[in-house]
């Protein structure tokens, strides 16, 4: 039961890293940006929360599409891997050390998507399918283990569950993000200002603690 939570944990959290890689971080100035110009009278909230979620399905079907079916074949063919738990945890510490205090990611290859250019789910979707793609450039080792993860979940329907908490991870950033640029978009953007240039610090911590919870989790 301890490690199920663990895998689930280590998945929302790869959710919430994937959607702040540095590779993606690019696309999120353009798409603060479309919020900070609405009128007054487009800020819907069924709308704006409808379009938020919209962008989290393009986002996952990226990594659905490259990852289920891996996941599902890694399910069938071994019954063992659940040891490997440990090794999974000291590579998300590796990474967050590499990634934190390097410069490793910083030069992978960058995928740039325009903001939508109005409000229709179709060109959220779009977007959302070209920041998963984006992220991907970074996240791709996060991503693997990942993979590896829900292969131990147990069956197809636990496997299916991994990727919705891991998409579950991504809403939990890009939805309130949304909202609160969306309503308060002054203040935000002044936050993202500050925030941004440490994100990357940010982001190999919460690897890091992923990684050591996991091997503590496994032994304990």
């Amino acid at each position: 039961m301890d490690m199920e939570l663990t895998s689930l944990g280590v998945a929302f959290t790869a959710g919430m890293l994937a959607v702040l890689a540095p590779c993606a971080l690019p696309m999120l100035p353009s798409y603060v940006a479309y919020y900070m110009n609405l009128d007054e009278d487009e800020r819907s909230l069924g709308a704006i929360l409808g379009f938020a979620f919209t962008v989290v399905a393009g986002f996952l079907i990226v990594f659905l599409v490259i990852g289920l079916l891996p996941s599902f074949a890694l399910n069938k063919v071994s019954t063992r891997l659940e040891y490997v738990a440990p090794f999974i945890g000291a590579l998300l510490m590796l990474i967050g050390l590499a990634s934190g205090f390097s410069d490793v990611f910083d030069r992978m290859p960058a995928v740039n998507v325009s903001a939508p250019l109005k409000a229709g789910y179709r060109s959220f979707f779009l977007y959302g399918v070209g920041y998963g793609a984006a992220s991907l450039a970074c996240s791709l080792p996060v991503f693997v283990l990942l993979v590896l993860q829900s292969a131990t979940a147990g069956g197809p329907l636990r496997v299916v569950t991994m990727f919705m908490v891991y998409g579950l991870g991504a809403a939990a950033v890009m939805v309130p993000l949304t909202l609160a640029v969306a309503f308060s978009k002054d203040y935000v953007y002044q936050r993202l200002v500050w925030l941004l240039p440490r994100i990357k610090k940010i982001n190999a911590a919460m690897l890091i603690l992923a990684g050591l919870y996991m091997i503590i989790s496994y032994f304990t």
